[in-house]
């Protein structure tokens, strides 16, 4: 099997990110199956030759796109920390603004990610592993208001907040949601405060 190039010098890197800009431009218009890689190559305006220096196929180009965004979306979130000296109710409705603005990066390509996410077994493991890390980070920043001893599990209770989020987002930007985005924001700020008050 041909060996791919990891770019060392900052041309090759740039290189390598106008293919990965261009392609995940594709991919949202026309999702993955209707992007060849003869198009991508044009796109970033390289030759098709470049193009397989750099990936083995428009497959693994999508997955280390993928990869890029989540951890891109994760670190957008998760660089605000819970603020000792913010009332808790604003901590939240902070986080949710975060995660929002995380789903307006490039929600086209979000979307198609989220269609194969439940056909494709690499996508959803990428998913998935997002996710384990986001649980974690959530865990963490809950603790500080868990009571000692209250036996609650906060793996599950970041599952449940997580899971909050991610759906009033997806709604918000992906399904064209008919509610203001602002009453969304602070309904889910209000049900999930109450429910961290009670860990």
């Amino acid at each position: 099997m041909r060996r791919v190039r990891i770019p060392q010098q900052q041309r090759s890197m740039e290189k390598k990110q106008r293919i990965m800009d261009a392609a995940r431009e594709l991919f949202a218009q026309k999702g993955l199956r209707g992007t060849n890689s003869n198009e991508i190559a044009g796109r970033a305006g390289v030759s098709i030759g470049t193009f397989y220096n750099y990936f083995r196929n428009k497959k693994t180009l999508f997955l280390d796109i993928l990869q890029q965004y989540l951890e891109d979306f994760i670190a957008g979130i998760y660089q605000l920390q819970t603020d000792a000296a913010v009332p808790l109710k604003d901590n939240i409705r902070n986080h949710i603004n975060k995660a929002f603005a995380a789903f307006d990066l490039h929600p086209a390509f979000h979307r198609e990610a989220l269609v194969l996410k439940f056909s494709d077994r690499d996508v959803k493991r990428l998913f998935d592993d997002a996710e384990q890390k986001q649980l974690v980070l959530i865990s963490s920043l809950l603790k500080p208001y868990s009571r000692p001893g209250s036996g609650r599990n906060l793996q599950v209770a970041a599952k449940v907040i997580h899971s909050a989020v991610e759906n009033v987002g997806h709604c918000v930007t992906f399904l064209d949601s008919p509610m203001q985005r602002e009453h969304l924001v602070e309904e889910l700020t209000e049900m999930i405060y109450h429910y961290v008050d009670n860990l």
